[in-house]
């Protein structure tokens, strides 16, 4: 019993630590947004013009199809060793003999 109170003390503990804090998240949101400002720059655009705002945008527009995608593939990836448990298939019979 003192094991199993251990163990999901530790998957708690776990399960904390890979969560990102507020902070971490609004330092993380400020940087893109400071390096999408750069690259509208880059790319000519006047900052606090309409061109500059629709620039930045786009670049957020991009970022989330290309999370989209990303989302996708993973999705429609199969599990590794055909399957989350031993013996399964995707297809009723796996090995052909002719």
């Amino acid at each position: 019993m003192k094991i199993a109170k251990t163990t999901l003390v530790l998957m708690g503990l776990f399960t904390l630590a890979a969560c990102a804090s507020p902070q971490e998240q609004a330092a993380r949101a400020a940087a893109q947004t400071q390096a999408d400002s750069a690259e509208c720059e880059r790319l000519g655009f006047t900052p606090d013009t309409d061109a500059f705002a629709n620039c930045q945008l786009k670049l957020k527009e991009i970022r989330a199809q290309e999370e989209n995608t990303q989302a996708l593939r993973r999705a429609q990836t199969p599990p590794p060793f055909w399957g989350p448990w031993p013996g399964y298939y995707p297809h009723p019979y796996p090995y052909r003999r002719w």
